[in-house]
């Protein structure tokens, strides 16, 4: 059975897309005007309301590795309604660095200008070059004052890869919304990390197993903090991009 992990803790639409501000662009995939930005940071913060038993853990980098993304439209065209899926590969395995301060376009999707009901896409992601598809790292800082490293890594099964899934549609879902070479989104997927070890006390952190000095979380290290950290993933919200 395949694993779909929808993340996201806060998620924000910008129209009028301005040009990146790297030397180079981000890579570009698809054909049509409009230009459509996919971003992912850190956040810093924590989710409103949400309770962090586990404050001695600082994260503060990561990546995450993308293979294809897979898009589907609904809209309506001189043909009348349609409803279109579309996959594009990367020409190489895509790794994204991401920190609290980047808050940039890490690729482009093109579509073509048009009314839409719905622009979905998932980001499937896939280990690669024996690296996971999903790595934070950090410090834990424990009790006595001391310090050690700390390393998350969530790595796909054998046959599966994992996704986000992104969904752009109208404040009410029966609505059309137009976009063209004016009206760009770009969705910022913004991870606080540290909610998903919202569940992971400190004691359990101090009491767990340390692998060449690191606090390593995986699927064969620590696995029961490890499997509700993943529960934690798998659980939280799919992303909604709504435009008024």
């Amino acid at each position: 059975m395949r694993t779909l992990i929808k993340l996201t803790l806060s998620t924000f639409l910008i129209i009028g897309l301005a040009a990146c501000n790297n030397d180079e662009d981000p890579l570009s995939l698809g054909e049509g005007e409009v230009r459509m930005g996919v971003g992912v940071k850190m956040n810093s913060g924590t989710n409103p309301g949400a309770r962090i038993q586990n404050s001695g853990l600082d994260i503060n980098s990561g990546f995450l590795q993308v293979k294809k993304i897979e898009l589907e439209t609904e809209g309506v065209d001189e043909n009348g309604e349609f409803e279109r899926e579309l996959e594009y590969k990367f020409p190489e395995i895509l790794k994204i660095d991401f920190n609290e301060f980047d808050s940039g376009a890490d690729f482009f999707i093109n579509i073509p200008a048009g009314n839409y009901y719905e622009v979905e896409f998932e980001i499937d992601l896939i280990d690669n070059r024996n690296e996971p598809s999903i790595q934070l790292d950090g410090t834990f800082n424990k009790e006595d004052g001391s310090s050690v490293p700390f390393r998350l890594q969530v790595f796909g099964d054998d046959d599966e890869d994992l996704d986000f899934e992104v969904e752009l549609e109208a404040e009410d879902d029966d609505e059309l919304f137009f976009l063209d070479a004016v009206n760009n989104p770009l969705a910022m997927l913004e991870i606080n990390a540290k909610g998903w070890f919202s569940s992971i006390s400190n004691s359990e952190l101090e009491n767990a197993e340390l692998t060449d000095g690191v606090l390593l979380i995986s699927r064969t290290k620590n696995r029961e903090i490890y499997e509700r950290v993943l529960d934690k993933i798998e659980a939280s919200s799919e992303i909604e991009l709504k435009l008024k």
